[in-house]
């Protein structure tokens, strides 16, 4: 009866059947979001909207076309009869100073590649966001059923402790005890369903799903492979990081910006062209032509295309103060990120190798001595609070790991969880 009862006890000790549910994995959540999360959607049609600004940035300002008739009298209406009335017509087209269309469109097509890198980038942190999210949804389904599990196993002892009550052979402590864990566990569980479902929320969110949406259950992570060290990485960064691209790109920006005010201060030529018909009266005279060519003369240059000139000059050095934090603050997310994947990596290693096989050993050997009489039920009960304390960080290093795989990725442009 005893050998039965401790098989009973073993096999609730390593094994757990929850409650059936389909299985989501992590790359159908991934897909989902991409064509599915509306901050994707909106930076992708941002930087959609923005390619087609090069060729109206490029292309001559719209010519002026138009009539006019010319009358010769207040009193009466002369045209067709006085010769000296016309019709005329007239286009004026104005031609900027050379150079300057071709610097607004490469200012639109570096601005246009900017957008490029911050879709990417939006892309990458929602995608982030998500497999942060992902790892927290399944730390808390692996807790409740580590805590469902332990506390039926609690539920074996406290009906060990109080047939030994029974008996003669404990104390009524043990059993209260027993029961006190139990409630404690019972409580556990509550907070950790509670935890579960903010997780489904915030994946619900994320993917555009309507609110209460039924995720299933997640997968089995793996932990990734993370066989790059931190140099590599940060060269990596420095050339693919999507944020860093897109500040490098506003930094060409601003200095065809830059170049471009400075052309301002050179005129632009604008051309006239004017027909007249001046048939009508008995001197029927022949239709004339002529041609005038302006200029847009920047006369108040001190006021308008100095100031502008200065004024990008600053946007520029904005422009190269901006990359530079924004690379500071990646290196020390990358560094943060980096750091914490390897200790968790320590840690997930000396928890499988050694302290959780280790107290698995100790928590049998415990259960076996009870049965006997060798230890007492407080020591027995240390041995199962141990092993699953060991067993929740266990997954807990792991959720950090992963999650710190994420960030890496989102910062580095690599795809390292597969």
């Amino acid at each position: 009866m005893k050998r039965l009862l401790i098989l009973t006890i073993i096999t609730v000790m390593f094994s757990y059947i929850s409650t059936a549910q389909e299985i989501t994995t992590l790359d159908s959540l991934v897909t989902e979001a991409l064509e599915n999360n509306p901050e994707i959607k909106a930076s992708i049609a941002r930087w959609e909207a923005s390619t087609m600004r090069p060729s109206q940035q490029g292309s001559l300002p719209n010519p002026i076309i138009g009539g006019k008739i010319k009358n010769v009298s207040f009193s009466e209406f002369t045209l067709g009869d006085d010769p000296r009335s016309d019709i005329q017509a007239f286009v004026v087209q104005e031609f900027p100073f050379p150079g300057k269309l071709s610097l607004k469109e490469q200012v639109a097509l570096e601005h246009s590649e900017a957008q490029r890198w911050d879709s990417e980038a939006v892309s990458r942190n929602v995608i982030a966001d998500l497999k942060t999210a992902y790892y927290e949804w399944f730390f808390a389904n692996k807790s409740i059923d580590i805590t469902n599990r332990n506390k039926e196993l609690l539920t074996k002892f406290v009906e060990i402790a109080e047939v030994k009550y029974k008996v003669g052979k404990g104390i009524q402590q043990d059993v209260i005890k027993a029961q006190v864990e139990i409630s404690s566990f019972i409580e556990r569980l509550e907070l950790l369903k509670r935890k579960k479902e903010i997780y489904e929320a915030r994946i619900n969110s994320i993917l555009n799903y309507p609110p209460g949406t039924d995720l299933g259950k997640p997968e089995e992570v793996t932990k990734a492979e993370l066989k790059i060290n931190l140099e590599e990485l940060t060269e990596i960064m420095q050339e693919r990081a999507p944020l860093l691209n897109s500040k490098s790109e506003m930094i060409e920006k601003s200095e065809k910006n830059y170049e471009l005010a400075k052309k301002q201060y050179y005129p632009d030529l604008i051309l006239q062209g004017t027909y007249f018909n001046r048939s009508g009266g008995d001197a029927d005279l022949d239709d004339i032509w002529e041609v005038g060519l302006g200029l847009r003369v920047p006369l108040y240059y001190w006021r308008k295309e100095k100031p502008g000139v200065q004024e990008k000059s600053y946007e520029l050095r904005e422009a190269k103060e901006i990359y530079d934090t924004t690379k500071n603050d990646i290196l020390f997310t990358l560094n943060d990120n980096f750091i914490t994947a390897k200790s968790a990596e320590k840690l997930i290693e000396l928890y499988e190798s050694g302290i959780i096989p280790q107290s698995k050993l100790s928590l049998e050997s415990a259960i076996s001595g009870y049965q006997v009489g060798d230890i007492d039920f407080l020591t027995l009960l240390d041995n199962l609070v141990t092993l699953f304390n060991f067993e929740i960080e266990y997954y807990k290093q792991l959720t950090e790991y992963q999650q710190s795989i994420a960030r890496i990725e989102e910062i580095t442009g690599l795809d390292l969880i597969m």
